[in-house]
């Protein structure tokens, strides 16, 4: 009798298994849930500041608007996102993106506010407080009064603006000699997209602002500034 109760268990134990496998239940699952790494990695939503300028002032060199890139340029350059020297580089390398007429046009704009804003022009490198040497702070032979005299002649022949910070707003892109290969792509971009519309070539450059580095958030809030 208890040889029949045993087989009879060992039967339904097996018998269960079967029915376990058959419904599926006994099946590892074929895809692990993401890392926390995975899932907190940071995806930007939009452009920055810096990156919004160049877009408008691709834009408004490819449409001709030219107050509004000479406001474009007055506020970036007051907010230290792009220095006189990035914003000239980013308009003269747009003559094939906006074209020779509209890129010389959008040129003379610029000369014209730097004319009108010296603090723009020559002058803005003398927008840096001059850094007073740590001999003369400790004295080394020099009073204090006589240190005071200097600061004051100093000031009298410094270019005085009202219109325009005295400290010189750090610029983000530290080798100012250039702008980056994404800046120059993203300001060509904004200028052939608003010259052309939405064409292959316009494809084409937004494939090349994602394989540097934009995301396709960022590549929409490019389209929307463009095409709004």
């Amino acid at each position: 009798m208890k040889r029949v109760l045993t087989l009879t268990l060992a039967l339904a134990i097996v018998a269960g298994g079967y029915m376990f496998e058959a419904n599926g239940a006994g099946e590892q699952p074929s895809k692990q849930a993401p890392s926390i790494s995975e899932i907190n990695i940071y995806t930007p939503k939009e452009l920055n500041a810096r990156q919004k300028d160049l877009v408008e002032i691709g834009r408004y060199t490819a449409s001709g608007d030219q107050g509004a890139l000479k406001s474009t340029i007055a506020s970036a350059i007051e907010r230290g996102t792009l220095t006189p020297q990035e914003v000239s580089i980013a308009i003269r390398q747009l003559y094939s993106a906006a074209g020779l007429k509209q890129m010389n046009a959008a040129l003379a704009t610029f000369d014209q506010l730097r004319e009108e804003r010296p603090e723009f022009g020559a002058d803005y490198e003398k927008m840096v407080p001059k850094q007073t040497g740590l001999s003369a702070l400790l004295g080394n032979g020099t009073n204090g009064a006589a240190l005071t005299k200097q600061k004051t002649e100093e000031a009298k022949e410094g270019v005085q603006y009202n219109t325009f910070r005295m400290k010189k707003p750090k610029p983000q892109n530290r080798n100012r000699s250039r702008l980056g290969k994404l800046d120059r792509e993203l300001v060509a971009a904004a200028a052939l997209g608003t010259r052309v519309g939405k064409n292959n070539l316009f494809s084409a450059s937004e494939k090349s602002l994602s394989e540097l580095g934009l995301s396709k958030y960022q590549i929409e809030n490019l389209e929307s500034m463009i095409f709004e």
